[in-house]
């Protein structure tokens, strides 16, 4: 698997390799605090998309999650389609996304 990076350390590229071990798992993607792909496992323009939307996204959670609860923090966001399966881990640094295929029931 090849991982494309600027540079996150060893740390961030460890974990990305552990949870791209997972078959599920299509990729994944750090997001800087500008909002740009740092590291990924996925195609540039797949995880620029992503990064994008799944961004915008957290930050208009986190806001509704803030208007409905001033002391309370989002701390994940899943969402689910008929096909994906996309994680975001909010951080103040950098954002995780976490690009899954979903499994036939």
């Amino acid at each position: 698997m090849e991982i494309a990076q600027n540079y996150m350390g060893p740390g961030a590229t460890k974990t990305m390799i552990r949870i791209n071990e997972n078959a599920c798992v299509s990729g994944t993607i750090i997001v800087n605090r500008e909002g740009f792909p740092e590291t990924t496992t996925l195609d540039s323009l797949t995880a620029a998309t992503y990064s994008t939307h799944m961004r915008n996204l957290s930050h208009h959670a986190s806001n509704a999650l803030k208007e409905i609860d001033v002391t309370d923090e989002l701390v994940v966001l899943r969402l689910v389609s008929k096909k994906t399966e996309a994680v975001v881990a909010p951080d103040d640094e950098f954002h995780l996304i976490v690009v899954m295929r979903r499994q036939a029931k």
